[in-house]
């Protein structure tokens, strides 16, 4: 029996069009799908349950480590809220050395670009909470920024943004 080249290349292209659209599609999915973050709270209750199946823990071990567990969680939480609050910091201090650099339309411009971030950001925040399963993010009332709104650059007597003597770099924000 013959072979037919025609309907030989038409599956093999087929099958090929099916392996790259899954590839392009499937692996982005597979974020999605994929094994999802822990949360603090989870880490001691998944750790003792992988170190009791994989290391056949007694009762007493299981006790014993119970406390290791819930104070490395404690102290992962609270490395996260400090690092989240110097990025927070950090970023405020850049927001505020370039509203002194900008004039007062790119400063509008500017608030409004960061107030569209800040709804982005918090957007995101609410999502990942949700997908993850977490409390309720607690803070800002509903509308309200997560971050305290961009001051403006200092103003001269004119209303017009002033620049210190010695130059913009002396224009940081005192850190609160």
């Amino acid at each position: 029996m013959p072979i037919n080249w025609k309907v030989l290349s038409a599956f093999t292209g087929i099958f090929l069009a099916g392996a790259v659209t899954g590839g392009f599609v499937g692996v982005p999915l597979s974020h999605h799908f994929g094994p999802k973050p822990i949360t603090t709270e989870q880490f001691g209750p998944q750790q003792m349950k992988k170190m009791t199946e994989q290391l056949d823990l007694t009762p007493a071990q299981r006790e014993k480590l119970k406390p290791i567990f819930k104070q490395a969680g404690d102290d992962l939480k609270t490395t996260r809220k400090e690092a989240f609050k110097a990025t927070t910091d950090i970023f405020e201090r850049m927001e505020s050395a370039i509203s002194i650099e900008l004039t007062d339309a790119q400063r509008v411009r500017f608030n409004e670009m960061q107030a569209q971030e800040r709804e982005r950001r918090k957007q995101w925040m609410l999502e990942r909470a949700k997908q993850r399963g977490d409390m309720p993010l607690r803070g800002p009332s509903p509308g309200s920024s997560p971050m305290p709104p961009m001051p403006p650059g200092p103003q001269g007597p004119s209303g017009a943004p002033s620049v210190p003597a010695s130059g913009p770099a002396s224009a940081t924000p005192a850190a609160s």
